[in-house]
C-alpha cells in the first residue's frame, strides 16, 4: 500500500527538479570568484601570494577572477576603488562558460587603506566584489 504513495512522491520530486543539459547555465546562474595576490603563475593561471592584507611596499596587487555561466564571447570589467575613489577600470575578455582572467594595479606607497574590486558585466551591472587592505 505504501509503494504507490512513494512512487507518487518520487514523481512529484523529480518534476520539481530543473531540467536541461548538464553544465548549461542560465543568465541568473552566473558565479564569480575573486582572489587577490602578489602575482599570477602564467603556466597554471593561479594566483600567487594570495592575501587580503598587504604591506605598503607591495608595489602591485593582482585580482584573479573566475567566471562561470556567462554566455558566448563577452567581457567583464575590473573596477578598482581605493577608499571609494575609482583608481582604474580594466576591460577583460571572457571567451567561455568557465573562464579565468586577471588584472593588476600598481600601488603607490601612499595608497594605504581599504581597496575594493567590483566585477562588472558587459552592461555595467555588478556581478561580484571583494575587498583587500594595504596596511
Amino acid at each position: 500500500m505504501r509503494k504507490p504513495f512513494l512512487m507518487c512522491a518520487l514523481a512529484v520530486l523529480l518534476a520539481a527538479l530543473p531540467c536541461g543539459s548538464a553544465g548549461a547555465a542560465e543568465a541568473d546562474s552566473v558565479r564569480v570568484d575573486l582572489v587577490f595576490g602578489t602575482d599570477v603563475d602564467r603556466e597554471t593561471r593561479d594566483i600567487v601570494g594570495e592575501a587580503v592584507f598587504f604591506a605598503p611596499d607591495v608595489e602591485r596587487v593582482f585580482c584573479m577572477t573566475r567566471v562561470w555561466g556567462l554566455a558566448g564571447d563577452t567581457s567583464v570589467t575590473h573596477a578598482w576603488y581605493h577608499e571609494g575613489e575609482t583608481k582604474a577600470r580594466v576591460d577583460l575578455p571572457v571567451f567561455g562558460g568557465h573562464w579565468r582572467t586577471w588584472s593588476s594595479k600598481l600601488i603607490l606607497p601612499a595608497w594605504t587603506g581599504a581597496w575594493e574590486v567590483k566585477v562588472l558585466d558587459a552592461d555595467g551591472s555588478v556581478l561580484a566584489s571583494a575587498s583587500f587592505e594595504i596596511r
